[in-house]
């Protein structure tokens, strides 16, 4: 069991009476996540609102702070904060709140992005 990840070509969904751009959409069943990707500093808050113009259930961010990471929280929306220590790996926890069947990230992870970097840009 595993889920998907859908990224919309075009980038954005109709409404009934506008249109926003999603990030992607994690997918799982008939279940569509909408997703909001933001490379943002910290003392950029309005980055965040993204996630509540677009509606969206996960937002990955570079860096997040105290009070977006609460209201975040406040709002049920699932966050993941990459510049942090191990932050890729609140990912894993993301989809365990939505239920989505995933495996579990290898326990030495740097090792394994190491070796899948040099295969890559070899």
């Amino acid at each position: 069991m595993s889920f998907k990840i859908k990224f919309e070509p075009a980038f954005f969904r109709n409404d009934a009476d506008f249109e926003r751009g999603v990030a992607f959409y994690l997918v799982e069943g008939k279940n569509q996540y909408k997703c909001e990707v933001k490379l943002m500093r910290r003392g950029n808050p309005e980055s965040a609102d993204a996630v509540i113009a677009r509606d969206s259930k996960v937002f990955v961010a570079d860096k997040l702070s105290e009070t977006n990471k609460r209201q975040l929280d406040s709002l049920g929306v699932e966050w993941v904060e990459l510049r942090s220590n191990g932050g890729f790996q609140r990912f894993e926890i993301v989809l365990d709140h939505l239920k989505i069947p995933h495996s579990k990230s290898p326990r030495k992870v740097d090792q394994k992005l190491g070796t899948t970097f040099k295969e890559i840009f070899k």
